[in-house]
């Protein structure tokens, strides 16, 4: 089965930063880069949401490969609801916020 995928508002902003960045201190190459290891992230969720342990209120993280990143997600039914995309260095409580 493969799920389909919905993002909150918020995770937009998310990514904006996260290729703002990239684009500033690495370039284009490293910010199409990072891009590409988001989706290819996001295609394996698809097909498999369970792979990743649930971590915090019940929401999953998976690890975006080359990138310091997670993808914080939880799976309802069928859908895997996205509802952020964080450097792993940043405090995961700013997604309490966006669970309510």
């Amino acid at each position: 089965m493969v799920y389909t995928v919905k993002f909150l508002p918020e995770v937009k902003n998310d990514l904006s930063k996260a290729k703002a960045y990239y684009l500033r201190k690495g370039g284009v190459q490293i910010a199409a880069n990072f891009k590409k290891e988001i989706n290819s992230e996001i295609k394996y969720l698809r097909k498999y949401p369970k792979h990743y342990q649930v971590q915090y209120q019940n929401l999953r993280r998976a690890l975006v490969k080359r990138f310091p990143f997670g993808i914080f997600y939880q799976i309802r039914d069928e859908e895997i609801i996205i509802f952020a995309i964080l450097h792993t260095r940043q405090d995961i409580n700013k997604i309490s916020e966006r669970l309510t």
